[in-house]
């Protein structure tokens, strides 16, 4: 019956502001589902429950943190590195059990190979706009702003 409940009423129940069980931790910040660059700006992190202590001040004042001046922001390209280095530290593992020395150093020798080719590749990352960033951002923003009257503070 939940399921049924929730699929009916899935616009509704819908959750904007990316916080829907009133976390205390920084990933709550994130609008949901995230952007691929998590945060628009980098947090300022000051103290154990930064996040937290951010949203008691916005619920007590009931006005969100002046808006950051946005940036474009570097992401690293997809690299399939990760995955072709466990495939060698498999069969390297594979090999240490069994004793097969020669397969060993081969597939230590790809794995390193691997590494340093792909991982230290002289390569442009990709680079998101500022005005994308602040407009998934601002729309992130404008869910929690109208949400922010109906949250009472914790003290």
């Amino acid at each position: 019956m939940q399921l049924v409940w929730s699929i009916r009423h899935r616009e509704a129940l819908r959750d904007v502001t990316g916080d829907p069980w009133n976390g205390r931790t920084l990933e709550w910040m994130t609008p949901s589902p995230p952007p691929m660059f998590n945060f628009p700006v980098m947090p300022n992190v000051e103290g154990v429950e930064a996040y937290w202590m951010r949203k008691q001040t916005a619920i007590e004042r009931q006005a969100l943190v002046p808006e950051p001046e946005y940036h474009d922001i570097h992401m690293p390209r997809n690299s399939a590195a990760g995955f072709i280095c466990a495939c060698f530290a498999s069969t390297m593992g594979f090999a240490l059990i069994w004793h097969i020395w020669w397969l060993v150093a081969l597939a230590f020798v790809g794995a390193w190979a691997v590494f340093v080719v792909i991982a230290w590749r002289d390569e442009h990352e990709e680079a998101i706009p500022a005005a994308i960033v602040a407009s998934v951002d601002r729309a992130n923003r404008a869910a929690r702003a109208a949400v922010l009257p109906t949250l009472r503070s914790a003290s």
